[in-house]
């Protein structure tokens, strides 16, 4: 932050005629610590940068050279890029460049959420990953107030502990979830928030949503390895075919043009 923040802090002062000692004495430090910041030998306290930055008129991230904007398209680069990696399953090789980001962008939850994710797909190679996975998501809630970015991170945790056969945690953290009845999916459509063709495509786009989550489920009646037939009992594995190949059309359906 150094190079950064005492340029900036520099070029501040100077726009609005102010000496260091004046700058010193509205912001209670001496005249010292000012010269020291300028000349980048040292940083304030952190919490005297809200203050600095009311005293030039500018936001704390224009004083500390950060470029919102520039920070936000690089940020979404890499999460771009990894996701690529994601797809291609090559989740090893997106950990280092995650690794580099959050270095150049310590406590962004969206490159923490994505090492994490990164992390977790290299359990077979590298086990000890996984609870460093589990740390990151842990410290994402602890520091995120972002309702989505909690549920999506929550929704992982769960599953991190199921396969650490952790099921009471996996259970405190499923029960954690939104239930169905309060999906952005179901509800928007449901209070009648579209209209018109958007109201179909969104429509289309649920059945397909909820279809193979439907599917997910018959899948289990199918198969044998998971319920056993008095388990499935009064359904049975040939009643789940025929309901899961009658979904399977269904869901097809929403996809013709």
């Amino acid at each position: 932050m150094s190079h950064l923040f005492s340029e900036t802090f520099k070029t501040l002062r100077k726009r609005l005629n102010l000496t260091q000692e004046q700058v010193a004495e509205v912001l209670g430090v001496s005249c010292q610590a000012v010269s020291k910041w300028e000349t980048g030998f040292s940083c304030p306290d952190i919490s005297l940068l809200p203050g600095i930055a009311d005293l030039f008129g500018v936001s704390v991230d224009h004083l500390l050279g950060h470029d919102t904007c520039k920070l936000k398209e690089e940020i979404q680069a890499v999460c771009r890029e990894t996701t690529e990696l994601f797809d291609k399953d090559c989740h090893s090789e997106a950990v280092p460049l995650l690794r580099e980001a959050l270095i150049r962008h310590p406590g962004n939850e969206e490159l923490m959420y994505a090492l994490a994710w990164a992390l977790s797909g290299t359990l077979r190679e590298s086990p000890e990953n996984y609870e460093e996975a589990i740390l990151l998501y842990h410290k994402i809630l602890e520091i995120s107030t972002d309702t989505a970015m909690r549920t999506k991170v929550t929704r992982d945790l769960m599953y991190r502990y199921v396969t650490k056969e952790n099921y009471p945690k996996a259970w405190e953290l499923g029960e954690a979830l939104p239930p169905f009845d309060c999906c952005q999916e179901y509800n928007t459509v449901r209070g009648n928030l579209y209209a018109g063709e958007a109201m179909a495509v969104r429509l289309r786009a649920n059945i397909r949503l909820f279809g193979e989550a439907m599917a997910e489920c018959l899948e289990y009646f199918v198969g044998e390895r998971i319920l056993t037939q008095e388990e499935k009992a009064p359904y049975t594995a040939e009643i789940a075919k025929k309901d899961l190949a009658l979904l399977r059309k269904l869901i097809k359906h929403t996809e013709l043009k």
